[in-house]
């Protein structure tokens, strides 16, 4: 009697062939997306890049290649360190107080009362006023000479300040107004999270005899995890690029005392037309964000508790 041996049969190439077809349909539909990435995303980062190893200016139509001296002058730069330190303690400020004033207003809008709408709408609504209107209106109530908010200091018995025009002030002023333009967005982030919290987690813990404070502390604010840190890494971002709020409110100024990285890389940009410097300001911001970007996702993978 005979064994016949039978061999394994070969892998169908069908579903490759298949998942190639389709991709071959979609790529009418992705080309024009990929295009935009291309133009405005891809060829300015590369463009930026490539400036940076030059001594472009703005005046010269082709710039002449420098190698690492703009990266040269940057680390040797006192105004570039001083930006830097300036702009860490503006970014976590900012940050900071965004997360933990925006969990207070988002409790307040999830809670149903008849004010609600307004109240979103109230916290909400700073986030749309333009950075110029925003930069005019706190200017006249933080004039240190006819400001309101002087004015009140002043009838209350308390001496006014300096405000935007004093150095010692000066940063604490603009992190105030960039974090009351700014809040409603964490807020409204936040409120996202809290509807996407399972109500039965909250009713048993209520069941079990636990007060509300203790509800919020011990089970709504840890699963409220993973928004704290999109919040954190949205608000640490935008604050280290910032720099409208400092063109329109203090110029960089008094004494240096607000220029952040993003308004000295303007201003070596636009003002002192140092094109190559201000591109390597940008790499270095650039792969700053990149290096804070891991270091927090690698902190929330340990300590985020994800549903």
């Amino acid at each position: 009697m005979t064994t016949v041996k039978t061999l394994p049969a070969r892998p169908s190439l069908r579903p490759r062939s298949h998942s190639a077809a389709r991709l071959a349909g979609a790529a009418p539909y992705l080309l024009p997306a990929l295009l935009v990435f291309v133009v405005f995303t891809y060829y300015p980062l590369a463009r930026v890049i490539y400036l940076s190893f030059t001594d472009a200016d703005m005046l010269s139509p082709t710039p002449n290649w420098v190698g690492t001296q703009n990266y040269r002058t940057m680390l040797a730069s006192r105004e570039f360190w001083s930006s830097l330190g300036i702009t860490a303690v503006f970014a976590l400020g900012v940050t900071a107080l965004e997360v933990g004033l925006g969990m207070a207003p988002a409790f307040l809008m999830n809670a149903k009362t008849r004010m609600q709408g307004l109240l979103r709408g109230a916290v909400f609504t700073p986030v749309v006023v333009s950075i110029a209107a925003t930069a005019v209106v706190w200017n006249y109530l933080l004039s240190p000479s006819s400001g309101p908010v002087n004015r009140t200091l002043e009838a209350a018995g308390l001496p006014g300040l300096g405000w935007l025009s004093d150095p010692e002030t000066a940063l604490a002023s603009v992190i105030l107004i960039a974090v009351w333009k700014g809040v409603g967005l964490p807020a409204v982030l936040f409120l996202a999270g809290l509807q996407a919290i399972p109500r039965e987690l909250e009713e048993a813990a209520a069941i079990d005899g636990a007060s509300r404070a203790q509800i919020a502390r011990r089970v709504t604010v840890p699963l409220l995890g993973p928004t704290t840190v999109v919040v954190f890494f949205i608000s640490l971002v935008g604050t280290f690029q910032s720099y409208g709020l400092v063109l329109l409110l203090t110029a960089g100024g008094p004494a240096g005392s607000t220029n952040l990285l993003g308004y000295y890389i303007y201003q070596n940009a636009f003002s002192f037309f140092q094109m190559g410097y201000a591109s390597a300001l940008s790499v270095a911001l650039f792969v700053l964000l990149l290096v804070l970007g891991y270091l927090q996702l690698k902190v929330a993978e340990r300590r985020v508790h994800y549903q």
